[in-house]
């Protein structure tokens, strides 16, 4: 006897969970914070930075004394042009994840992406890393896709969630939200969906 899917589409979360990005990203802020006259961190620490959003990080990243509007907007920019030329230098899909993703097309279970990159930067990794020749299909299997954008709430609010998954024209507890961190599970919870912890990542 045939049981229909208990999850029809999966959302998952991009950096630490599809791809390990840590090294770049840290290096491009610690070149920031070098530029800037601040201290550098170690790469490990950086797992402590990042995760909800580009603002975040460069908060928990400038000493405690200089986390101004000014400073982090002058961070930010300085990171943006350090990341913008570096973001593919160490990056690579976690192992498995190609695989992964073949056997999902292959059931026919729709995939979309949330991340609290920002929006344009999220297209251009995902236009990068997962084109079709990627996992031996015809097309991008990421067309639903959703970064950090201007005046709308980032993870773990669920309105991201939700209008990916509407988009995908699938309701919400049929839904697999993949992440490697706390806020991807909290982001799950908040939305109705299946949360599924990613051990590899962060």
């Amino acid at each position: 006897m045939s049981t229909k899917p208990l999850i029809k589409a999966v959302i998952f979360d991009l950096d630490g969970t599809l791809l390990d990005t840590l090294t770049d990203i840290a290096n491009a802020m610690n070149k920031t914070l070098a530029d800037m006259g601040y201290p550098t961190h170690p790469i490990e620490a950086y797992k402590g930075f990042v995760g909800h959003g580009q603002q975040e990080l460069i908060t928990r990243a400038l000493p405690e004394k200089h986390r101004t509007a000014k400073d982090i907007k002058n961070a930010s920019k300085k990171f943006w042009d350090f990341y913008d030329i570096e973001w593919y230098l160490t990056t690579k899909t976690y192992p498995g994840v190609l695989y992964m993703i073949q056997l999902a097309v292959a059931r026919k279970i729709k995939l979309a992406i949330l991340s609290n990159k920002a929006h344009y930067f999220t297209k251009k990794m995902i236009r990068h890393f997962f084109r079709g020749a990627m996992i031996r299909h015809t097309k991008n299997p990421f067309g639903t896709y959703s970064g950090e954008q201007p005046d709308m709430p980032t993870k773990p609010d669920p309105t991201l969630a939700l209008d990916l998954a509407e988009r995908m024209k699938v309701k919400p507890h049929l839904v697999g939200f993949i992440g490697d961190m706390v806020v991807d599970i909290e982001t799950a919870k908040n939305a109705g969906m299946v949360a599924i912890g990613a051990a590899w990542g962060i």
